[in-house]
């Protein structure tokens, strides 16, 4: 893989806001909410490098991902800490908490939050750049990231586009994370794609 210059990285940001910002529209509809998302930091990072961006890697989290291919490939993912998951379902559904009675419902929740965010910001990166993308079902997953990213997320790929976006929904906080994984051949030609339309020297 080429080494992707920070213009490049910068113009990666700028899409995956552009998508984020679209997300929040659905979500706010979805919700009866406002709903506001940032993403206030992107890295182009090695899969080595991920334990020591995010926090907390015992934990466990909830995730959604999603592959993707044809003018790029890998898999997009979004996730939560259960706490963060666990508001978005109770702002969702009104339910409580979670049971054996509501499992299916969280699952169905997350994902379809998940599928949203996903789709907004990989349509972002797909119409800007004039490319075309294919998606497979989401699938939804739960465990630390230690055992999540390694089995659910990485599959081939070396290097990985990490965006950090914050969440805010009526005033209470809902941490997430919107993960982009793509392979080192698809990051090359993501960064060749960006530097053509956006005008970045790569």
């Amino acid at each position: 893989m080429k080494e992707v210059s920070e213009p490049v990285i910068d113009g990666i940001r700028e899409l995956v806001t552009m998508g984020i910002g679209r997300s929040a529209g659905s979500l706010n509809t979805l919700t009866g909410f406002h709903v506001t998302i940032s993403v206030p930091h992107v890295s182009l990072l090695k899969k080595d490098e991920i334990r020591y961006f995010i926090p907390h890697t015992n934990i466990p989290y909830c995730l959604v991902n999603m592959r993707y291919s044809g003018s790029f490939e890998g898999t997009a993912a979004l996730m939560f800490t259960q706490a963060s998951a666990a508001s978005l379902f109770l702002l969702l559904t009104g339910e409580t908490g979670r049971s054996e009675e509501t499992e299916e419902l969280w699952k169905l929740t997350l994902m379809e939050v998940g599928n949203i965010i996903i789709n907004a910001v990989m349509g972002s990166i797909s119409n800007n750049l004039g490319t075309t993308l294919h998606f497979y079902t989401p699938e939804y997953h739960e465990d630390s990231l230690d055992h999540l990213l390694p089995d659910s997320v990485y599959g081939e790929s070396e290097s990985i586009i990490v965006a950090d976006a914050q969440f805010s929904v009526k005033a209470k906080d809902i941490d997430g994370e919107v993960i982009l994984f793509l392979a080192d051949d698809s990051i090359d030609l993501l960064a060749a794609s960006i530097s053509e339309k956006m005008g970045f020297v790569g």
